[in-house]
Protein backbone atom coordinates (compact mmCIF):
# COMPACT_ATOMS: atom_id res chain seq x y z
CA UNK A 1 0.00 0.00 0.00
CA UNK A 2 1.20 3.60 -0.14
CA UNK A 3 0.66 7.16 0.79
CA UNK A 4 -1.83 7.19 -2.10
CA UNK A 5 -4.06 4.37 -0.66
CA UNK A 6 -3.70 5.64 2.39
CA UNK A 7 -5.55 8.78 1.08
CA UNK A 8 -8.24 7.05 -0.83
CA UNK A 9 -9.15 5.09 2.25
CA UNK A 10 -9.75 8.67 3.83
CA UNK A 11 -11.34 10.19 1.17
CA UNK A 12 -13.65 7.63 0.77
CA UNK A 13 -15.08 7.34 4.66
CA UNK A 14 -15.03 11.34 4.16
CA UNK A 15 -17.18 10.77 1.01
CA UNK A 16 -19.31 8.33 2.62
CA UNK A 17 -20.03 10.97 5.26
CA UNK A 18 -20.43 14.22 4.41
CA UNK A 19 -20.55 13.85 0.18
CA UNK A 20 -19.13 16.35 -2.10
CA UNK A 21 -22.10 18.63 -2.30
CA UNK A 22 -21.12 22.16 -0.27
CA UNK A 23 -24.65 23.34 -0.44
CA UNK A 24 -25.70 20.02 1.77
CA UNK A 25 -23.72 20.85 4.45
CA UNK A 26 -24.80 21.72 7.58
CA UNK A 27 -23.78 22.23 11.24
CA UNK A 28 -22.89 18.76 12.20
CA UNK A 29 -21.24 18.46 8.75
CA UNK A 30 -17.57 19.16 10.36
CA UNK A 31 -17.99 16.65 13.03
CA UNK A 32 -18.93 14.22 10.36
CA UNK A 33 -15.98 15.04 8.49
CA UNK A 34 -13.46 14.50 12.10
CA UNK A 35 -15.05 11.58 12.73
CA UNK A 36 -14.36 10.35 8.71
CA UNK A 37 -10.60 10.91 9.50
CA UNK A 38 -10.75 9.15 12.20
CA UNK A 39 -11.78 5.80 10.59
CA UNK A 40 -10.07 6.08 7.64
CA UNK A 41 -6.53 6.28 9.85
CA UNK A 42 -7.88 3.66 11.91
CA UNK A 43 -8.66 1.33 9.31
CA UNK A 44 -5.41 2.00 7.27
CA UNK A 45 -3.64 1.47 10.23
CA UNK A 46 -5.00 -1.37 11.80
CA UNK A 47 -4.27 -3.19 8.36
CA UNK A 48 -1.05 -1.79 7.21
CA UNK A 49 0.85 -1.88 10.24
CA UNK A 50 3.54 -4.18 11.35
CA UNK A 51 5.71 -3.78 14.90
CA UNK A 52 8.80 -6.05 15.18
CA UNK A 53 9.68 -6.85 18.54
CA UNK A 54 12.54 -8.23 20.72
CA UNK A 55 12.23 -10.86 23.38
CA UNK A 56 14.19 -12.29 26.29
CA UNK A 57 12.34 -14.78 28.10
CA UNK A 58 13.13 -17.24 30.47
CA UNK A 59 11.45 -20.98 30.53
CA UNK A 60 11.36 -21.58 34.27
CA UNK A 61 13.34 -24.80 35.43
CA UNK A 62 15.87 -26.75 36.56
CA UNK A 63 18.05 -24.70 35.52
CA UNK A 64 16.13 -22.20 33.82
CA UNK A 65 16.84 -21.76 30.03
CA UNK A 66 16.42 -18.64 27.53
CA UNK A 67 13.08 -18.98 25.43
CA UNK A 68 14.08 -20.34 21.75
CA UNK A 69 11.87 -17.47 20.41
CA UNK A 70 13.68 -14.09 20.11
CA UNK A 71 12.25 -12.29 17.84
CA UNK A 72 7.88 -11.39 17.25
CA UNK A 73 5.70 -9.60 14.64
CA UNK A 74 2.44 -7.66 15.57
CA UNK A 75 -0.58 -6.27 14.33
CA UNK A 76 -2.08 -3.13 15.76
CA UNK A 77 -5.45 -2.51 17.82
CA UNK A 78 -7.01 0.15 18.91
CA UNK A 79 -8.80 3.54 17.43
CA UNK A 80 -7.67 6.75 16.34
CA UNK A 81 -10.13 9.16 17.99
CA UNK A 82 -11.70 11.75 15.75
CA UNK A 83 -10.13 15.23 15.69
CA UNK A 84 -11.45 18.55 17.28
CA UNK A 85 -12.44 21.28 14.33
CA UNK A 86 -9.45 23.55 14.08
CA UNK A 87 -9.03 26.49 12.60
CA UNK A 88 -5.62 25.87 12.12
CA UNK A 89 -4.24 22.96 10.50
CA UNK A 90 -1.20 22.95 12.56
CA UNK A 91 -3.37 22.05 15.57
CA UNK A 92 -5.27 19.83 13.68
CA UNK A 93 -2.70 17.93 13.02
CA UNK A 94 -0.83 18.16 16.31
CA UNK A 95 -4.16 16.77 17.77
CA UNK A 96 -4.44 13.87 15.21
CA UNK A 97 -0.93 12.78 15.93
CA UNK A 98 -1.64 12.59 19.84
CA UNK A 99 -4.97 10.42 18.92
CA UNK A 100 -3.24 8.18 17.48
CA UNK A 101 -0.07 8.04 20.15
CA UNK A 102 -3.32 7.32 22.77
CA UNK A 103 -5.57 5.49 20.52
CA UNK A 104 -3.08 2.22 19.90
CA UNK A 105 -1.69 -0.47 21.03
CA UNK A 106 0.16 -3.72 20.05
CA UNK A 107 -2.18 -6.91 19.59
CA UNK A 108 -2.47 -9.27 22.18
CA UNK A 109 -0.27 -11.54 21.11
CA UNK A 110 2.47 -11.70 18.01
CA UNK A 111 2.93 -14.31 15.19
CA UNK A 112 5.41 -16.34 17.59
CA UNK A 113 3.48 -16.50 20.72
CA UNK A 114 4.32 -13.48 22.72
CA UNK A 115 2.52 -11.77 24.64
CA UNK A 116 3.73 -7.79 24.86
CA UNK A 117 1.10 -5.07 26.43
CA UNK A 118 2.28 -1.89 25.07
CA UNK A 119 1.60 1.46 22.53
CA UNK A 120 3.75 0.73 19.64
CA UNK A 121 3.65 4.62 19.50
CA UNK A 122 4.92 7.18 22.03
CA UNK A 123 7.34 10.36 20.41
CA UNK A 124 5.31 12.72 18.44
CA UNK A 125 7.06 13.56 14.98
CA UNK A 126 4.88 14.57 12.04
CA UNK A 127 6.65 17.58 10.46
CA UNK A 128 4.12 18.68 7.58
CA UNK A 129 3.04 22.17 7.74
CA UNK A 130 0.18 23.98 6.21
CA UNK A 131 2.70 26.00 4.26
CA UNK A 132 3.42 22.11 2.58
CA UNK A 133 -0.20 22.03 1.70
CA UNK A 134 -0.42 25.72 0.24
CA UNK A 135 2.67 25.42 -2.01
CA UNK A 136 1.06 21.85 -3.56
CA UNK A 137 -2.18 23.17 -4.18
CA UNK A 138 -3.35 24.28 -7.70
CA UNK A 139 -6.10 26.17 -8.35
CA UNK A 140 -6.59 24.56 -11.61
CA UNK A 141 -7.17 21.71 -9.86
CA UNK A 142 -10.49 20.22 -10.61
CA UNK A 143 -10.19 18.01 -7.57
CA UNK A 144 -7.35 18.74 -5.37
CA UNK A 145 -8.13 15.86 -2.59
CA UNK A 146 -6.31 13.39 -3.86
CA UNK A 147 -2.98 15.15 -3.93
CA UNK A 148 -3.40 17.40 -0.73
CA UNK A 149 -4.14 14.15 1.55
CA UNK A 150 -1.42 12.29 -0.45
CA UNK A 151 1.46 14.83 1.89
CA UNK A 152 -0.57 14.52 4.68
CA UNK A 153 -0.48 10.82 4.54
CA UNK A 154 2.95 10.52 3.65
CA UNK A 155 3.94 12.92 6.71
CA UNK A 156 2.32 10.41 9.10
CA UNK A 157 3.68 7.43 7.08
CA UNK A 158 7.23 9.08 7.32
CA UNK A 159 6.76 9.83 11.18
CA UNK A 160 5.34 6.21 12.04
CA UNK A 161 7.97 4.53 9.93
CA UNK A 162 10.93 6.37 11.75
CA UNK A 163 10.24 8.49 15.13
CA UNK A 164 7.17 7.27 16.36
CA UNK A 165 8.49 4.56 18.00
CA UNK A 166 7.75 3.43 21.44
CA UNK A 167 11.31 1.82 22.28
CA UNK A 168 10.79 1.70 25.90
CA UNK A 169 10.89 -2.11 27.18
CA UNK A 170 8.15 -3.72 28.84
CA UNK A 171 7.41 -7.23 30.71
CA UNK A 172 6.65 -9.36 28.07
CA UNK A 173 5.77 -13.48 28.00
CA UNK A 174 5.07 -16.29 26.46
CA UNK A 175 2.84 -18.43 27.64
CA UNK A 176 3.33 -21.56 25.41
CA UNK A 177 6.59 -21.66 26.06
CA UNK A 178 5.97 -20.65 29.26
CA UNK A 179 8.02 -17.90 29.56
CA UNK A 180 8.28 -14.52 30.96
CA UNK A 181 11.11 -11.93 30.06
CA UNK A 182 11.18 -8.53 28.53
CA UNK A 183 10.72 -7.49 25.09
CA UNK A 184 10.62 -3.99 23.04
CA UNK A 185 9.89 -2.84 19.89
CA UNK A 186 12.87 -2.51 17.36
CA UNK A 187 10.89 -1.37 14.16
CA UNK A 188 7.44 -0.59 13.33
CA UNK A 189 6.32 -0.60 9.49
CA UNK A 190 3.25 1.40 7.84
CA UNK A 191 2.95 0.85 4.12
Amino acid sequence: MSKSAFAKTIINKMKSAIGTDGQSFSGGTASAAMAAVAQGVTEYLIQNTKVDIMYNGIIPGTPPTPDPIKKDTFKIIGTCAPPSQSNSFDAWLLQLQTNIIAGFQLAPTGNAGVMFPTKPFLAPGVTITQANLKSAHDVSDKDPQQKIWEIICDGIMQWINSTAMNAVPGAGTRPTGPSTGVANIVKITLT
